[in-house]
């Protein structure tokens, strides 16, 4: 497996005691990098004080402006950061159909037991999650008897009928014992596994874990994974007070939106104000019209100021 560490930039911030330390890893290309440290940024900016970070970045491709910014975000709190090189052509063959908007990078959590030979434990995240406090409870969920512990995705019960599996979690969050997972030796079965069940893959990686994992995932409670829909506001509002960890799948508008004026901390000033205007207008529009595909999923849910109306799909499919 090849990967490297630059260790030039990995040494310990000022003021950081390095003891105690939350392993916290997030997986970015380029694309991504920004969103990624927004998300940093808010654990940074959450974090109690005798919490101790270290973030581990698995790299697809950020450029060294981009790295730079990203080490920046030591002025909001001290931690120390480390960049991994991915080798990306391991991942060549993974399957990305079904999708438009995944990378490859979405793959390279699978293999944080050989990137981080020396770390037996790890909280990983996607770059559009919110982190509201400390993350120390979280780290130290005991998971000694677990590869893995994950919390229940938004859409489990259509996910465990599609796989028939009798739960399904999300794998934006993770807390990962990766000394158990080396143990077990995933990482060297990981690969044949994928090629066995790529057609049934459509969630990805995510799909990986809840299939490979069946029935040795810890759940975890909904506050540390709290993986709503933005769109749907007034449930969202209503729940967000109680999560400590917010993942934003209605999109990186909403992310942006919560999390202004911080985005002002990382570096990409210009970039997130555009981006925030976009996001203003766009939150304003979605709160005029929605549509959406309602919970039983044979239904699209359309919502005008207000007032919602239900189009069966198969009825319009035949209309049509």
């Amino acid at each position: 497996m090849k990967s490297t560490t630059d260790k030039a930039i990995s040494r310990p911030a000022e003021g950081i005691n390095t003891g105690n330390i939350i392993n916290v890893c997030y997986s970015s290309d380029q694309n991504y990098a920004k969103y990624m440290a927004l998300s940093m940024a808010t654990v940074l900016n959450t974090k109690a004080p005798d919490d101790n970070i270290h973030f581990y970045i698995l790299d697809g491709g950020i450029s060294d402006k981009d790295k730079q910014k990203i080490l920046n975000l030591k002025r909001i709190a001290p931690c120390e950061i480390t960049f991994i090189t991915v080798d990306k052509d391991k991942f060549k063959n993974f399957p990305l159909e079904h999708t438009k908007s995944l990378t490859l990078s979405t793959y390279y959590r699978l293999l944080l037991p050989d990137f981080l030979p020396h770390v037996d434990k790890v909280i990983y995240f996607d770059c559009d999650i919110e982190a509201r406090g400390s993350l120390k409870d979280l780290y130290n969920t005991e998971i000694s008897l677990y590869p893995l512990a994950m919390a229940e995705d938004i859409d489990a019960d259509f996910h465990c009928k599609r796989l028939n599996l009798n739960s399904y979690y999300n794998a934006g969050m993770l807390l990962l014992n990766l000394q158990k997972l080396r143990e077990e030796k995933f990482t060297e079965k990981l690969f044949d596994f994928i090629e066995e069940n790529s057609e049934k893959l459509y969630q990805h990686d995510q799909d990986v874990l809840n299939l490979y994992f069946k029935n040795q995932i810890k759940e975890l409670d909904p506050k540390w994974n709290y993986n709503k829909h933005f769109t749907h506001t007034s449930s969202f509002m209503k729940n967000v007070k109680t999560a400590q960890v917010i993942h934003y799948l209605g999109g990186k508008w909403g992310f942006i939106l919560m999390n202004c004026p911080l985005f002002l901390k990382t570096g990409y000033k210009l970039e997130f104000t555009k981006l925030y205007i976009k996001s203003v207008i766009k939150f304003i529009v979605s709160q005029i019209f929605q549509v959406r595909n309602a919970d039983n999923r044979t239904q699209k849910e359309i919502t005008i100021l207000g007032f919602t109306f239900y189009i069966n799909k198969k009825q319009k499919a035949k209309e049509e």
